[in-house]
C-alpha cells in the first residue's frame, strides 16, 4: 500500500508543527466540502461569530452539532482518517470537531494564537486539517511560527489596540502571548515563521498547540473560504490546565465507560466518531 504521508512529511510536522500535503484531495471530495462549507454558511451553529451577509464579511463558525454527523460521515469517505494515523503512528483516530472561516472585503486578520489556550486539552496526537477551497498565498492563508507546537502556554491578548484584555488573566496566570504581529512590523527576521502557497485539492496539518494566525484579503482575493478539521489520536488526553472550558467544553465529555473524562484520561468521548480503518 502507498504511504500517504512521506518519511520527509513526518519529520517536518514533528518539527515544525505544520506541514503542507500537495493535492490530496480529489475533486468528488472537493465539491463534497464545498457542499459542506455551503450548508454551514446557511445554517449557523451556537457558536458562530460575524455574519456571512454584507460586503465586508468576517464569518466562523465551529463545532455546529447539527452538521457533526454530516462532516463525521464525509470524513469517513475521505482518507482523512487513514493520513492523520501515518502522521502519528497512532492506532486511534477520532474527528471531534470542524470550522469554517469565510472572509470578504475588508475582513479581520486572525490573530496569533493557540487553539489549546481554549481547549482543556493535552498530548501529541493532535492536528488541524486545514482545507482550502480556493488559492490563496502564503500571507493569505494561515502561518505558524516554527516550532512552537513544543513552547509553553501563552495568554493572547484579545484586542490587539489594548493590551491589558487578556483572555484568561490572573485566572490562567499563563504569560501573555508577545505581540508577534508588531514585532514582525519592526523585524520581518524576528519571529521564524511558516506557511505554503495553496490551492484547491492541498491539504495543511498543523498541531493546535502551534502559535498560528490566518490571513486576510486582499486586492488578490476577493473571498477567502477554508475549512478546518481537527482530529486526535492514541496519545491525546483530556487536560485540567485551563480555569474553566468555554465553548465546546463548556462541559465535560461523556467517556466510553459511562463517566465524565477526568485529568489524564485518553480523549475518548462516547459521541466521538473514529475515522481510521481498524
Amino acid at each position: 500500500m502507498e504511504s500517504l504521508v512521506s518519511l520527509q512529511q513526518k519529520a517536518d510536522f514533528e518539527r515544525d508543527g505544520i506541514v503542507k500535503l500537495r493535492s490530496v484531495i480529489d475533486e468528488n471530495l472537493l465539491a463534497k466540502l464545498n457542499q459542506c462549507f455551503e450548508w454551514a454558511v446557511a445554517n449557523p451553529g451556537p457558536l458562530a461569530y460575524g455574519s456571512p451577509n454584507g460586503e465586508d464579511i468576517t464569518f466562523i463558525d465551529n463545532a455546529n452539532p447539527k452538521g457533526y454527523q454530516m462532516y463525521g460521515d464525509l470524513v469517513l469517505e475521505s482518507n482523512f482518517g487513514a493520513i492523520a494515523s501515518e502522521l502519528w503512528g497512532s492506532e486511534y483516530v477520532g474527528f471531534f470537531a470542524e470550522q469554517i472561516f469565510l472572509k470578504q472585503g475588508k475582513s479581520k486578520r486572525t490573530d496569533w494564537h493557540q487553539d489549546t489556550v481554549y481547549w482543556p486539552l493535552g498530548g501529541e496526537h493532535w492536528a488541524n486539517f486545514w482545507i482550502p477551497l480556493v488559492e490563496m498565498t502564503e500571507e493569505q492563508s494561515v502561518q505558524v511560527v516554527r516550532g512552537s507546537h513544543k513552547s509553553i502556554m501563552y495568554d493572547p491578548t484579545l484586542n490587539p489596540n489594548d493590551p491589558s484584555t487578556l483572555l484568561w488573566g490572573e485566572a490562567g496566570n499563563f504569560p501573555r502571548l508577545p505581540d508577534i504581529t508588531a514585532d514582525l512590523a519592526k523585524d520581518p527576521s524576528s519571529w521564524d515563521i511558516v506557511g505554503f502557497d495553496v490551492s484547491p485539492g492541498d491539504l495543511v496539518i498543523l498541531h493546535p498547540h502551534s502559535i498560528h494566525a490566518g490571513g486576510t484579503n486582499d486586492d488578490s482575493l476577493a473571498v477567502r473560504r477554508n475549512l478546518v478539521l481537527h482530529f486526535c489520536g492514541d496519545k491525546s488526553y483530556y487536560s485540567d490546565h485551563l480555569p474553566y472550558t468555554p465553548g465546546i467544553f463548556e462541559h465535560k465529555p461523556l467517556g466510553v465507560n459511562g463517566r465524565f473524562l477526568q485529568a489524564g484520561d485518553l480523549y475518548r468521548p462516547a459521541s466521538m466518531i473514529r475515522v481510521n480503518p481498524q
